[in-house]
């Protein structure tokens, strides 16, 4: 069983209108918070190049709101595609 990591040290407030954690970003834009997953993905062939990709999260009234839905959205997408994704969260 792993130990609780709280909100405040994974993620960094960079300014008023902007989070960031290892996986993702939250952004404030046009009267909502936008939650966005950072990952690399490859093909099934492990001799495959990475290659990055984005996910949305979702627009919310507050920033945790979407700090939950891009942690949350990293954990499906690493369970869903297994070896082909790395993103940095640990469960």
């Amino acid at each position: 069983m792993t130990k609780h990591v709280p909100r405040s040290a994974r993620w960094t407030r960079l300014n008023a209108k902007e989070y960031r954690a290892d996986f993702g970003v939250v952004r404030y834009r046009a009267g909502a918070w936008e939650g966005t997953v950072m990952y690399e993905a490859r093909d099934e062939d492990p001799a495959a190049p990475w290659r990055a990709e984005t996910a949305s999260a979702g627009r919310f009234k507050r920033p945790r709101n979407a700090m939950i839905s891009v942690e949350d959205k990293a954990r499906e997408i690493r369970r869903r595609q297994g070896d082909n994704a790395r993103v940095a969260i640990a469960d």
